[in-house]
């Protein structure tokens, strides 16, 4: 049986994270330096396996960070790498990556993921992330 739906609440040391099997969506919000890395992206790992058995013709990531850690960053890069294959498949995978103004780190952090991957990255700079 399938997860159609998935939340994880949010911490002071980890992301709310929200992901939708029926409409695609795959929201992060908060910070992103969870204590164990492996376990807590494993929940979203196994979910995204299940979602790329059959990907919506449209998948949105909407990325809310105000900080990630080294692990974290690994974490999001394997993300990115199994939604490709959504892309390569000849779907839209679209990445929203929020920013607050000024926080040029993690616009280029968006960048550096943008390089790397061939998705549609949009960079929305806000005055408050959450």
């Amino acid at each position: 049986m399938s997860i159609k739906h998935m939340h994880i609440g949010g911490t002071p040391t980890s992301p709310e994270v929200e992901m939708d099997l029926e409409s695609g969506t795959i929201d992060i919000v908060g910070r992103s330096l969870p204590a164990n890395s492996e376990q807590f992206y494993g929940r979203v790992y196994r979910w995204l396996e299940e979602y790329l058995k059959t990907p919506c013709d449209r998948t949105t990531v909407n990325m809310r960070l105000d900080y990630m850690d080294t692990s974290s960053t690994k974490h999001f890069y394997n993300i990115f790498d199994r939604l490709r294959e959504v892309n390569a498949q000849g779907r839209s995978v679209e990445v929203n990556w929020h920013f607050e103004t000024g926080d040029e780190e993690m616009a280029e952090t968006g960048k550096d993921y943008q390089l790397l991957f061939p998705m549609r990255f949009n960079f929305i700079e806000v005055k408050d992330l959450f």
